[in-house]
């Protein structure tokens, strides 16, 4: 290095942190002080001034790359949110449309993202989710097209035996509402009925790994008469801490009881869970039940779950699955119903299915018999549709609206570039601007979020949160990226369209105001009003079928029909309870029957006695002589039961449906007799035929009904005392709630006097069969909601962009009026365009919403008909709301003194 030169190491330091616009600048610069210094001063000291001088620069005041970086992108941001807020406050109307589009668009979107996450995370907090299957198998006693989620006890002892790939396989029985009792310290007896009640095998917990809060889990469920309770489940017996040990009792049927231990206590169960228990009894408790050896393949009531090891080919194991019920099946088959395998099937394959558990809750064909809630995937798959759908109406809005109002910034834009910006930075500046009212929406969206929770929740009957999903970083990275993501998008396009004018076209006033675009903007108006429309059609038909079942002929009489439950916990009892239930005074006629309407859900298999006849699966219902005079059930043949016929205990009844199937007319069916297809098959004369009633929900269509005898002990014996009891109430008598509640208050009492430990339940049938549809009901106000909020942003944009039509217009409208043009002329001219967008939007909508509406109506047996007026009503509700969101800027600009506007020109 030559003694006159600087420290080369100094100069490449600059070269590599300052720009290269800059760099001859400063090192000549730098050069000049140093040979200065150099002349009068020693060679050290100017080489560590030179030093001093560098790092000055790089420190002070110099544009380097690295170290100014930012305080440099601090002064940009705060110049471009400076321009950002200016053109925000000067264009009052448009930022506020734009922001208020926005936050309902992301307000919708993370509410429906938040219940769709909610659907689509079941059973996911257990460690071993992705290895734990359930064994599916066909409905054997339905027509075996349809899956059931039960199968009987012995497919796990199969299992076990042929597939050495299940770590495990654990069982469990569904033990339906049992009522349970407990003796304090004080001797005080507290009795309570639980709902939620499983048998469990004892290796139920190395397939589940619930937490346990108290207890063993390899031994809480291993000795006969064990109990496990859940945290709330102890809380409300004793308390957590001294629930160990303690003995529970439980009735049984004939009313006894039953001790049990608590050997465990499990931490609550999370909602999104596909099972929902609070106790959990020893399968070994159940060994009378258990030892039903003959039945072990049919009787369908256990859920069977498997535990695979890790990197199984559960593909390969569920083709070895079907193989087991055709090697283990065929004894009890011969048993019970004197069949080879092969005859009971009658071809149809039965065969074992695994299905995923994160799959069991939102199936796409749920199967029958499931335990715990069932999701429905058709609702998330809509709300998915709909939460997109909505958003996208917003960035439409958005970038509509900016495109729309370029030219109000265009000499903006040619007077920066002809000061020197770049396209990039003017790109940079209308995208951080759209990102901007992004992050603004976003925010005001999820404060909006958070207030209305409580309300969605109610109406949706679940327990979002927002609160945890926001304590996830990964929750934040997603909303950021979100943010961006949609502003680059929403901002995009204005950007790129904005920062292409040639500044001296538009410093000469070249760019049509407002021209540039329009096609695009008036086909995204179209996009939006047809999607809108489209789903204004769809609500119109939910509600309309909503309203068409609701009015459906049950061929029953359904008001007024009081139904008393828990009958069967009474024992031998019934009888005395329906002489007490007669003898109130508004009661007209009391009735026994197992399961009630809409909710007939068991069955067996039947046929004719004629040679050769063919099996037929019939739901069967249970009732005494009263019961069908209780409904006003209308016969078209014979007769009713009259018990004091002794040959009426083995008669039936069929409805038309079961006639049908049989293969007789109804004059036909009179006299004829069916067999029980299994056992001993024994015969039963049919009696009488009734008319086709709704037994099940409305949603199916009437299938074949069976009545039998209450008295009738050739059957399948479903317990000493049946189900319900089913009281028909005088109307002239309940007149007021005053008079229900006196009534209410009777029936409680003519039960409490034989056995006053046993809870008082009823219900309504007519509200019973109101509820089936209370989830369609509660969805369809949610959908209506989304509707109306995707039909405010659609007008949001359409009043946007008439209000920027009519700022454009105003001296066009002006001349006009002085031509001799009066208001409503000017107002019908103005609005034409718009109208005749909706117009379009309807022609659009239309065929789309027909599409959508037919495949919805396919999951019901009664659909309401597809008629025009529900898609003129549409299409009347679009014009008007179009019309009236047009018509303030029409008339105000068709009402404007032309003098105020060409007064200038």
């Amino acid at each position: 290095m030559s003694s006159k030169n600087p420290p080369n190491l100094a100069n490449w330091l600059l070269s590599k942190m300052v720009g290269e616009e800059l760099q001859e600048e400063f090192l000549g610069d730098l050069q000049e002080i140093y040979e200065e210094r150099l002349s009068e001063k020693s060679r050290f000291l100017a080489m560590c001034m030179y030093w001093v001088d560098t790092l000055h620069l790089l420190f002070g005041f110099t544009s380097f790359k690295i170290f100014k970086t930012q305080n440099n992108n601090t002064m940009m941001l705060k110049s471009m949110f400076t321009i950002a807020w200016r053109n925000a406050i000067r264009q009052k109307q448009f930022t506020l449309l734009n922001i208020l589009g926005l936050t309902i668009g992301i307000s919708i979107s993370l509410i429906i993202g938040l219940y769709v996450y909610h659907e689509k995370n079941y059973d996911n907090f257990l460690d071993q989710t992705n290895n734990i299957y359930r064994v599916n198998q066909p409905n054997i006693w339905g027509d075996w097209t349809e899956m059931s989620s039960t199968t009987g006890p012995n497919v796990a002892d199969a299992l076990r035996e042929e597939v050495p790939e299940f770590r495990e396989v654990t069982r469990i029985l569904n033990q339906g509402s049992q009522f349970t009792s407990y003796k304090t310290k004080s001797g005080q007896v507290l009795s309570f009925k639980e709902d939620q009640l499983f048998w469990a095998e004892k290796n139920f917990f190395k397939v589940f790994d619930y937490e346990m809060l108290l207890g063993n889990q390899e031994t809480a469920l291993e000795a006969a008469n064990s109990m496990v309770l859940t945290e709330t489940a102890a809380q409300r017996y004793f308390g957590l801490d001294e629930a160990l040990g303690q003995t529970i009792e439980m009735r049984e049927w004939d009313g006894s009881s039953k001790s049990y231990v608590v050997t465990g206590v499990l931490k609550d169960l999370p909602t999104q869970s596909h099972l929902q228990f609070d106790v959990l009894t020893s399968l070994t408790s159940a060994k009378e039940q258990m030892d039903m050896h003959g039945w072990k393949w049919i009787w369908t009531a256990f859920s069977t779950y498997v535990l695979v090891d890790d990197g199984a080919d559960v593909a390969l194991i569920n083709d070895k699955l079907q193989a087991i019920p055709p090697k283990y099946a065929p004894p009890t088959t011969k048993r019970i119903f004197n069949q080879s395998f092969e005859e009971f099937t009658a071809g149809n394959p039965w065969k074992l299915d695994l299905q995923a558990l994160p799959d069991i809750y939102l199936s796409s064909d749920p199967p029958f018999n499931s335990f715990g809630p069932i999701g429905n995937k058709q609702f998330v798959q809509v709300f998915m549709a709909i939460g997109l759908v909505v958003l996208t109406l917003s960035c439409i809005n958005f970038m509509n609206l900016s495109t729309a109002k370029s030219s109000s910034r265009a000499k903006e834009v040619g007077v920066r570039k002809v000061l020197g910006s770049l396209r990039n930075s003017l790109i940079r500046q209308f995208v951080f601007e759209s990102v901007l009212f992004v992050s603004v929406s976003t925010i005001l969206a999820l404060v909006i979020v958070s207030a209305s929770l409580d309300w969605f929740n109610l109406l949706a009957q679940k327990e979002l949160t927002l609160e945890p999903v926001l304590m996830n970083p990964v929750v934040w990275l997603v909303l950021i990226g979100f943010v961006l993501t949609l502003g680059l998008l929403s901002g995009g396009y204005p950007a790129f369209y904005l920062s292409s004018f040639r500044p001296i076209e538009v410093i000469k006033g070249k760019i049509s105001k407002g021209q540039q675009g329009k096609t695009l903007r008036n086909g995204l108006v179209v996009f939006q009003f047809s999607i809108s429309i489209c789903l204004i059609i769809c609500s119109l038909f939910v509600q309309k079928q909503l309203s068409y079942t609701s009015k459906i002929d049950l061929g029953l009489s359904d008001e007024n029909v009081l139904q008393i439950h828990n009958i069967e916990q009474f024992g031998f009892n019934t009888e005395v309870i329906k002489s007490k239930l007669e003898g109130i005074a508004a009661v007209t006629q009391v009735g026994k029957s197992f399961g009630v309407p809409p909710n007939v859900m068991t069955g067996d298999r039947y046929r004719s006695t004629e040679p050769d006849a063919q099996v037929f699966q019939l739901n069967n219902l249970r009732v005494d002589d009263d019961y069908l005079n209780v409904l006003d059930i209308e016969f078209l043949a014979g007769r009713n039961f009259e018990f004091e016929r002794p040959t009426d205990q083995y008669s039936v009844i069929l409805n038309q449906a079961a006639v049908e199937l049989l293969g007789w007319t109804t004059e036909e069916a009179v006299g004829k007799h069916v067999a029980v297809a299994s056992g001993n098959e024994d015969e039963f004369e049919v009696i009488g035929v009734a008319k086709d009633f709704n037994y099940h929900t409305t949603r199916q269509a009437i299938g074949p009904l069976i009545l039998i005898s209450d008295k009738n002990d050739k059957v399948w014996d479903y317990g000493a005392g049946l189900s319900f009891l089913s009281m028909k109430l005088n109307p002239q008598s309940i007149q007021t709630s005053s008079d229900l509640k006196r009534v209410l208050d009777q029936a409680e009492s003519a039960l409490n006097e034989v056995d006053a430990s046993i809870p008082f339940e009823y219900s309504f049938m007519d509200q019973a069969f109101e509820d089936n549809f209370r989830t369609e009901q509660r969805m369809a106000t949610v959908l209506n909601f989304f509707t109306l909020m995707a039909m405010i942003i659609a007008c949001l944009g359409l009043f946007g962009l008439a209000a920027f039509s009519a700022e454009q217009r105003t001296k066009e409208l002006s001349i006009r009026k002085v031509l001799g043009a009066n208001t409503g002329q000017l107002t019908y001219l103005f609005s034409t365009g718009f109208v005749k967008l909706v117009v379009v939007s309807i022609l659009i909508s239309a065929p789309l919403a027909y599409w959508l509406v037919s495949l919805w109506l396919e999951g019901f047996a009664y659909r309401t008909p597809m008629q025009l007026g529900v898609f003129v009503l549409a299409s009347l509700i679009s014009l008007v709301v179009a019309i009236l969101t047009t018509g303030y800027q029409s008339l105000y600009v068709a009402s404007r003194n032309p003098v105020d506007t060409l007064k200038g020109e």
